[in-house]
């Protein structure tokens, strides 16, 4: 199973390298993070393949945390006022209840 998605992390940080991750859907994002974390927690590749991985997943990082701040603040929290009312807010963090 690890030699599967060190391959797949392989793969991603050679022929995925060229693609533009900013237009993938989130969730590709993630899967192919995930893959390489696992790649590199298997220690079963060399260090200059853990290096490029390593650069490949900051990449994806980076993109996920755009990604994730841009959604953020696109919600909205419905606050109840102290007359009963409720109204809409933006998000902020700390502003859970």
């Amino acid at each position: 199973m690890s030699e599967k998605t060190q391959t797949k992390g392989s793969r991603s940080s050679s022929s995925k390298g060229s693609d533009s991750i900013d237009s993938w859907p989130i969730e590709k994002c993630f899967e192919e993070l995930e893959g390489i974390v696992s790649a590199l927690e298997s220690q079963a590749t060399s260090l200059e393949d853990s290096l490029k991985l390593f650069e490949r997943g900051m990449k994806l990082s980076q993109r996920c945390s755009r990604e994730l701040s841009s959604i953020e603040k696109k919600i909205k929290v419905i606050v109840e006022t102290a007359k009963g009312e409720t109204r809409l807010e933006d998000f902020e963090e700390g502003n859970e209840q």
